[in-house]
């Protein structure tokens, strides 16, 4: 008993130790190549949430209680929606008349990104319930279809951005001009 105490006090008191962890991370980066880009950034969004999942465990088809597992993810990050400003057109329709045909708005991409787990709610029972990838969810934060909603949730201020935009920029070369604009979505 007294050798298993002086282990523990020489690994406690000092700064030698008996136990520990290794650990050794390598990562690799290539750059294959750069493409040029025409996005034109219109709206920036920003973004806060909490996404919530919890999952059960089931046998024959009933809820066991006590196995629950529920996370809290809190998110945050900048949301860019905008065009590909290579597709829009511009066109004369008459004299000092131009019609600027403006295409789909799409989101351009996202940075600023904080992701935070911020609760985790574990049953009793949860060592027989997978545990929650919090991976996943992040995916699931920024997938195509919430990206999609993004879009869809501000067409307007999108289609005001993008003729304050375009207007601008034909009236800088000639005042005059009367533009019209016209969208594909």
């Amino acid at each position: 008993m007294a050798v298993v105490g002086a282990l523990v006090a020489v690994d406690r008191f000092t700064d030698f130790s008996l136990f520990g962890t290794s650990s050794e991370s390598r990562s690799s980066q290539v750059i294959n190549s750069v493409t040029r880009e025409e996005q034109v950034v219109l709206v920036s969004l920003g973004i806060q949430g909490i996404d919530e999942e919890a999952v059960t465990s089931t046998v024959f088809g009933v809820e066991v209680p006590g196995s629950g597992r529920t996370t809290f993810l809190q998110y945050e990050f900048d949301a860019k929606l905008g065009i590909e400003g290579g597709d829009v057109e511009i066109e004369q329709t008459g004299e000092g008349q131009f019609l600027v045909t403006i295409p789909d708005f799409v989101f351009i991409g996202h940075d600023n990104e904080t992701f935070r787990l911020v609760a985790e709610d574990n049953g009793l029972l949860s060592f027989a319930t997978p545990e929650i990838d919090s991976a996943e969810m992040i995916t699931r934060i920024l997938n195509d279809d919430t990206k999609e909603q993004y879009v869809d949730s501000n067409l307007e201020i999108l289609r005001d951005q993008a003729e304050a935009f375009y207007s601008r920029l034909v009236t800088a070369v000639d005042p005059t001009v009367v533009v019209e604009f016209e969208f594909t979505r």
